[in-house]
């Protein structure tokens, strides 16, 4: 399921799972924002989630080089995304769309800080 939101990421930082594993935002992105994934307001990823789980998720955004996202967080916890090509985004794209795709592992039951993320990020022009 799509989850298309007529706006930019950077208001609406919450990525709910409940709503989607896509999320598409159709308003071009102009800021820098720090998104958080969880599955609803009531329910975190830490709570359906056991070692060994693995989710993956794309956050969709229309493309402006001041716009972009270069750290993410998870049930409102700080993670190291393991950003595929070695660095974390510094600028959005000049045109098109940011693609931006999670693989989310769950390595741990230890609480909020059990998680592996494989981010990546592409631009479609």
């Amino acid at each position: 399921k799509v989850n298309i939101t007529a706006g930019k990421l950077s208001a609406n930082t919450n990525i709910d799972l409940a709503d989607g594993m896509v999320h598409y935002f159709t308003t071009e992105e102009t800021t820098t924002c720090t998104p958080n994934i969880r599955v609803s307001s009531a329910v975190s990823l830490n709570d359906i989630m056991t070692a060994g789980d693995v989710v993956t998720v794309t956050v969709i955004t229309t493309a402006d080089a001041t716009g972009y996202s270069a750290n993410w967080t998870i049930d409102g916890n700080a993670v190291t995304e393991e950003w595929v090509g070695g660095s974390a985004p510094s600028a959005g794209g000049s045109d098109g769309l940011d693609i931006y795709s999670f693989t989310i592992i769950k390595t741990s039951n230890a609480g909020g800080s059990g998680f592996k993320v494989i981010a990546n990020v592409s631009n479609a022009t």
